[in-house]
């Protein structure tokens, strides 16, 4: 059996006689931050001003260590077991409910307790907010009662002028204290813990010179994170930490359960119980002399697979069991896994975030170029554009919140801040990705209207339950402009042995900075998201079957200034709870289908009413005498009713029953001595 364990220990110093109050566990290698409530970017909060639910309590600027504002915790708490109600912040990384306090702790990291800090406070020295970027800014997440109140070192710097972001998060009704080690520039010490008075502290073991941990990513994916709990740790007590499985197999298959143990008790664990549970059948693994120390944690496999043999859905309770284990309610956790009837086809999202002021962003253009010249049946590509004439301003949103710089991107919202130049790499991994269903699209433009009906389809290899969603994304290629927001700023304008220098149209080393608006053409601009950034709510039932086909409909209206001729619709499939994507498609090239003909040389069509609820009329006009074949298909190009009639003539009236089709749009086309027309059917 294979562990791998983290690199702390729980060790609680005090230097008094005192009975701790306090003990600490330590979440080394993380990945998130405590909750999973606090998902916003890790870079400058304040310049140019505050987003939005951050408030700063003191701007930066302090050569000299300062004391914050005094702030309000906007819920109940207890330190130590008393209401406390105001803190106030030290630019040297203490924060203190003594509000009253008057010495400044130094820019230093000291040992606890030490008589330059207050009485009942949190410590994360070794940081500095001297520079004019770093702020002191709170912000709360969640909802009651299991809010938390976090206080961020933003952009702060450290001795050696590295920068560096740290938290001190109060938790609501738990009244737990988490220090966060979030992102730095380069790895120093520094001390934390929790000083009550002069004789009483709590140090995290390492401190005043623990190695920080996190990385330059500016996501949670590289966090870690100290939780101080009040009270008297337990003897023995084990958390089943998490677990995973392969969530899509092709039947006949098997998924591996895997998983994390934690060590939250004050014993070592000896030996420890691994069961999960699925279809009725439970299946155990002792691990035995597994040495498993206080804070520490422990992976696992599960040796016994899960045998997958039909296209549904499995369900699977995993836990664990310690003898004499003081609390339960951590003890359990549950996934699922997906049988798949067949193999669908695989096509990967690549979102770049991008714009006309960013002086290094050719670099993504010239790499989203070879991409989908590469790639170009299984990678599409979106330009999503920040701060210029071509912005959208959901899709903008959403994506800084995914990267902390430009150009930077996100392959299926699973690998994200990723630079365009490893998009090669990262699509190799995810076109492996197996994925529930098929994505199908379709659009209808009326050139005399400039409307465009969208339908977006996902077929299901196996069935699924859960908040997943459909969404369509409009992109247009040939983007031009003729306004200063358009001239491409160009920090390759001259430079050697860069990268990227040659791509995208252009030989970025040999022109100007900025290249004009007048020798750009933008590609991939993404126009609109039609379901929003996160999907099409309600676009998808909470369970999906194998082998069905779902629908759903967009429409929207194209403005002028757009080409619909260099236009395309992105269908895309995700799931809401991971925001993950896990399939796209892409439908042809132009918006230039018109659906307003209706008639032809030699006869005339119309549909009436539409869209139909229970039934539609399709009423026909022949010149003269002649045979004709009506025929209806879905957006995928199955048919649903196909008729010949021989020997008509005049009006026509064929009633269609639309009362069994699913909901969605669908193509009805007669056809009259070789000529044709299409007609597209809404059915509600």
């Amino acid at each position: 059996m294979k562990k791998l364990f983290t690199l702390l220990a729980v060790i609680v110093l005090t230097v008094s006689a005192v009975q701790a109050q306090y003990y600490y566990i330590p979440h080394t290698g993380a990945g998130t931050n405590p909750g999973g409530l606090n998902n916003d970017g890790e870079y400058p909060i304040g310049t140019g001003g505050l987003p939005a639910g951050w408030t700063s309590i003191h701007p930066g600027s302090a050569t000299l260590p300062a004391w914050s504002s005094v702030a309000t915790i906007p819920f109940t708490f207890q330190f130590n077991g008393s209401a406390v109600t105001q803190f106030k912040v030290s630019t040297s990384g203490v924060l203190t409910f003594t509000t009253g306090a008057a010495t400044v702790p130094a820019y230093s990291t000291v040992s606890l307790p030490n008589a330059n800090i207050p009485d009942n406070s949190v410590c994360v020295l070794g940081i500095r907010g001297s520079g004019a970027n770093d702020n002191i800014v709170t912000k709360t997440f969640g909802t009651a009662p299991d809010r938390q109140h976090w206080i961020l070192f933003s952009s702060y710097t450290t001795a050696s002028g590295a920068f560096t972001y740290w938290s001190i998060v109060l938790e609501e009704t738990s009244n737990k204290i988490y220090i966060v080690d979030q992102r730095h520039s380069a790895t120093y010490t520094v001390s934390l813990g929790l000083q009550l008075n002069s004789t009483t502290a709590f140090m995290v073991a390492g401190s005043p010179a623990l190695a920080t941990l996190a990385g330059l990513d500016p996501t949670s994916i590289d966090n870690s994170y100290y939780e101080f709990i009040y009270g008297t740790q337990a003897a023995n007590q084990a958390k089943l930490l998490s677990v995973s499985a392969d969530p899509y197999v092709i039947v006949p298959g098997t998924s591996s359960i895997t998983g994390q143990i934690q060590n939250l008790g004050a014993n070592t664990i000896g030996a420890i119980d691994v069961k999960y549970e699925v279809g009725g059948n439970t299946y155990n693994y002792f691990i035995p002399n597994l040495g498993l120390a206080s804070g520490l944690t422990a992976s696992f496999t599960h040796p016994t697979p899960v045998n997958i043999t039909n296209a549904q859905l499995y369900p699977v309770k995993v836990w664990v069991e310690l003898n004499g284990d003081a609390d339960n309610s951590d003890d359990t956790l549950n996934t699922s896994i997906s049988g798949l009837a067949y193999q669908t086809t695989k096509r990967v999202l690549i979102e770049e975030g991008t714009g006309t002021w960013c002086g290094w962003c050719p670099r993504g253009a010239v790499y989203t170029e070879q991409i989908d010249t590469v790639y170009l049946n299984s990678a599409i590509v979106v330009a999503v554009h920040n701060a210029d004439p071509m912005t959208n301003a959901a899709y903008d949103a959403g994506m800084n919140g995914l990267i902390g710089g430009y150009p930077s991107g996100a392959v299926d919202r699973k690998d994200i801040d990723v630079d365009p130049l490893d998009f090669g790499a990262s699509y190799l991994n995810r076109i492996n990705d197996v994925t529930p269903a098929d994505v199908g699209v379709s659009a209808y433009f009326n050139p005399g209207t400039r409307q465009v009906d969208i339908q977006v389809s996902a077929t299901f290899a196996t069935e699924v339950i859960g908040d997943f969603r459909l969404n369509a994304i409009l992109v247009e290629d040939d983007v031009t402009g003729t306004t200063a927001g358009y001239n491409q700023s160009n920090y390759y304008s001259f430079q050697a042995n860069n990268i990227a220098l040659t791509g995208a149209g252009h030989n970025w080393q040999t022109e100007p900075n900025p290249v004009l608006a007048a020798n750009m053409h933008y590609e991939f601009v993404a126009r609109d998201i039609l379901g929003g950034f996160d999907g099409q709510a309600g676009s998808l039932p909470g369970t999906c079957s194998a082998n069905n086909t779902y629908n759903y409909s967009f429409t929207t209206t194209i403005p002028a200034a757009w080409d619909e001729t260099e236009m395309r619709v992105i269908g895309v499939l995700q799931d809401a709870t991971t925001g993950h994507i896990l399939n796209v498609n892409r439908g042809a090239y132009g918006l230039t289908t018109s659906i307003a003909q209706v008639t032809a040389p030699n006869f005339s069509m119309s549909l009436y009413p539409n869209p139909a609820i229970d039934f539609a009329q399709l009423e026909i006009n022949l010149i003269g005498s002649a045979d004709y074949t009506v025929e209806v298909f879905d957006l995928m190009g199955k048919h649903v009713f196909s008729q010949t009639f021989g020997g008509m003539s005049g009006k026509n009236i064929l009633p269609l029953n639309t009362r069994n089709l699913q909901s969605g749009m669908y193509l009805v086309r007669t056809i009259v001595n070789g000529e044709s027309l299409t007609q597209r059917l809404v059915v509600k």
